[in-house]
């Protein structure tokens, strides 16, 4: 904090600005929470009744497969769904799309454009490391729910489909058409929803709202804020796997020479990892995010970020090189993750690889981000290949109509918790209905605590029994209050 309190004054006043105008718009921004009810409850009965239920669909082991593998667990796993939730599977129409999901609940006024719930069927696969439980085994054990999938993504399918048996028992009758869309290959970026997509914008269906996986209900979100965050996706990065190579003449190791491929590839990546080169921009949503989070702080970081105008170089450097979840959200990120050279210890190879997995930013893109690490790549005679190679998504904005609704209705449900856009810096199937929706939107009404985010991918993945609840009930207030 004693930067920040040097900046208070240093930075105003280089600029000219009085540290009074400054100290007093800090002084004016600050906000606490309503202390109001939240418009959704639920019953410790009910808790239990969806906690088996997720409890039954993370036994069943729905490995993520290619388009061309074969897919009998999906089969078996949507056997159960239609089992756990039969009014859905009675009552909305389906569309066969090769073991991907798509149902249609039709609504009464056939003008309306209709929306869109998702979450993928698929997991990743386990790696038994770590793991104190059996990753299939849906245990319920210490209020949670415990298993691959658990969180990612079989809890959100749960808490959306569960709403809308709900809503079909309780003979709601939506004006909107209601989708509901699970593909069985998120998790390695397979076309399922492309072709989901794809089928919709050939029938010249439009949506209002794409609501999938993404952001949730989080603690900790920004450094010094306390309340928990409901957090929004309205944008996603893009993603690259790029192939650097560098080649010599080979040899033995008794006679090394200077600058061998894998020495070459280290100063590649070292000079990456000092310089973090690309473009830092604070780009929508951060500012928003900013500005929303500013009137919840204490008062050192509170006069910095409600004076974003005068703090922003600072605001933006402090993000760079804060953590690597910060950096994230001002510019392009490159790891390197797999690497190749000799086949033998005595041996210098005559080619090494390393892959590099990038995220692109929406200020710089995927061409321009790998055309930086080319230009790195030069300076030390490797070469450079672009295996795969996608932009950021579109920014869907945060001061639509849609987003204003579904932030509305979440103050209404969680009166603890700030409402905000997000960046996502993973990806989801979500983007590839941009061309259906102007409104795509990254956020699952489950709270997670930062050990529960974490074990997301990794050993014992859990969720909360209440947080299932909770998102069962957020669901149905959404779809209701619309």
């Amino acid at each position: 904090m004693s930067l920040l309190k040097g900046f208070k004054f240093a930075v105003p006043a280089a600029l000219g600005i009085p540290a009074a105008l400054c100290t007093a718009k800090a002084v004016a921004v600050k906000k606490t929470l309503p202390d109001v009810p939240p418009a959704v409850s639920w019953t410790s009965e009910e808790e239990q009744r969806y906690a088996e239920k997720l409890s039954a669909m993370v036994q069943i082991p729905t490995i993520s497969k290619k388009e061309d593998e074969p897919y009998e667990s999906f089969l078996i796993f949507q056997e159960k769904l239609a089992e756990l939730f039969p009014r859905v599977f009675s009552t909305f129409e389906n569309y066969d799309l090769n073991g991907n999901l798509l149902r249609r609940w039709k609504g009464t006024d056939p003008s309306k454009n209709g929306i869109l719930l998702m979450g993928h069927q698929d997991v990743v696969p386990v790696d038994q490391a770590g793991w104190t439980k059996d990753p299939f085994s849906g245990e319920i054990e210490d209020g949670c729910v415990w298993g691959r999938g658990a969180m990612d993504c079989k809890s959100t399918v749960c808490c959306e489909l569960q709403a809308l048996e709900e809503l079909l028992e309780e003979g709601f009758a939506p004006e909107q058409d209601i989708w509901f869309f699970s593909s069985r290959n998120e998790e390695n970026s397979g076309g399922g929803s492309d072709a989901a997509a794809e089928y919709l914008q050939s029938q010249g269906i439009r949506l209002d709202l794409v609501l999938d996986e993404g952001g949730a209900i989080v603690a900790g979100m920004i450094p010094g804020l306390k309340l928990p965050v409901a957090a929004i996706g309205v944008v996603e990065k893009g993603f690259c796997n790029v192939k650097f190579t560098a080649k010599s003449a080979g040899g033995h190791s008794s006679t090394p020479p200077k600058n061998s491929p894998l020495i070459r590839l280290s100063k590649l990546m070292v000079e990456v990892d000092r310089k973090m080169p690309f473009r830092a921009k604070l780009v929508t949503p951060m500012p928003e995010i900013l500005d929303n989070v500013a009137p919840y702080l204490s008062f050192p970081l509170r006069f910095l970020l409600a004076n974003r105008n005068v703090f922003g170089g600072l605001i933006k450097a402090a993000f760079v090189h804060l953590s690597g979840q910060t950096r994230a959200f001002v510019q392009s990120t490159a790891a390197f993750t797999m690497a190749e050279g000799s086949t033998a210890p005595n041996v210098l190879p005559d080619e090494a690889s390393v892959i590099c997995n990038i995220r692109p930013s929406m200020q710089q893109n995927a061409q321009q981000t790998v055309a930086v690490l080319q230009k790195i790549a030069a300076k030390y005679d490797v070469e450079t290949e672009v295996l795969f190679s996608r932009d950021a998504s579109r920014t869907s904005p945060p001061d639509s109509a849609e987003f204003k609704i579904l932030e509305a209705n979440l103050h209404a449900c969680l009166p603890d918790c700030l409402v905000t856009p997000y960046l996502m810096t993973g990806g989801t199937d979500s983007r590839r209905f941009e061309i259906v929706c102007e409104n795509v939107l990254r956020f699952t009404p489950t709270r997670l605590s930062k050990e529960q985010i974490e074990a997301m991918h990794a050993a014992n993945e859990n969720v909360s029994v209440s947080a299932i609840a909770e998102g069962v009930k957020i669901y149905k207030y959404l779809l209701t209050h619309r």
